[in-house]
């Protein structure tokens, strides 16, 4: 069975995956699904220098104090440039890493700002015209067709500190030593800058990539289905 560690995107928080993990544990499957500093139940913790970089040492942490290794390292939207980050710190402790519906970061310390909707990231700057540092997650909705998920959301969701936007991920180089990549698209997030972060990929070396028919919370909209493909993808990882 695997060790899964689940990295949220922007606005969410661990409990974005709580279906999922049931869904995995009754399957044998362990999972960890931190928060992020500044998010979630963590969101009195937010400051302004909050960034990617802090995100990863959050991750880092969690490895380290759960004592866990052989990981696949799943991270949604935003979450994609922390676990490029954290296998860049940790490789050895990484056995896959899972971009679902992410960022997938090429360049260190490279903006979303320069991957991402520019006309939606201008509408994240204006929110900070009186000097704040929180970008409201009413800004964006498009992450499920579900209306009773979809008003969970609402009452779950947390501002998210802008530099986590801003300020890109810092890459070593050594996130390359891990070997095992997979993207699974969500297909009904359309249009979506995400489509081409697929596109990029699917044909490299070392990746597989799959789809799945949701909105961009895969994991809220369609729990079953996103663990029946999570455990298909570890188990052709055994077969290697």
């Amino acid at each position: 069975m695997a060790t899964f560690l689940f990295v949220h995107g922007a606005w969410h928080g661990g409990w974005c995956w709580k279906a999922l993990e049931a869904q995995l544990r009754a399957a044998g499957h362990e999972t960890h699904a931190p928060t992020l500093t500044g998010l979630g139940e963590r969101a009195h913790l937010a400051h302004a220098v909050i960034d990617a970089d802090s995100h990863v040492e959050d991750i880092l942490a969690v490895i380290k104090w759960r004592e866990l290794d052989d990981i696949v390292l799943v991270g949604h939207s935003y979450g994609g440039l922390i676990i490029t980050g954290v296998a860049g710190r940790t490789p050895e402790k990484i056995k896959a890493l899972v971009y679902l519906d992410a960022f997938v970061p090429v360049e260190s310390g490279r903006s979303l700002f320069a991957d991402a909707n520019p006309e939606r990231f201008a509408g994240f700057e204006a929110q900070l015209s009186g000097g704040g540092f929180l970008i409201s997650p009413d800004y964006f909705d498009a992450w499920t067709d579900d209306l009773a998920k979809k008003a969970w959301l609402k009452t779950m969701r947390t501002p998210n500190p802008v530099e986590c936007f801003r300020k890109g991920v810092t890459l070593t180089g050594r996130e390359a030593e891990v070997t095992n990549r997979h993207y699974i698209l969500a297909a009904r997030n359309k249009p979506s800058a995400l489509c081409a972060q697929f596109d990029r990929v699917r044909m490299q070396p070392g990746w597989t990539a799959d789809q799945i028919a949701t909105k961009h919370d895969a994991m809220v909209e369609n729990p079953v289905g996103l663990a029946a493909k999570l455990g298909e993808y570890v188990g052709g990882l055994r077969e290697k």
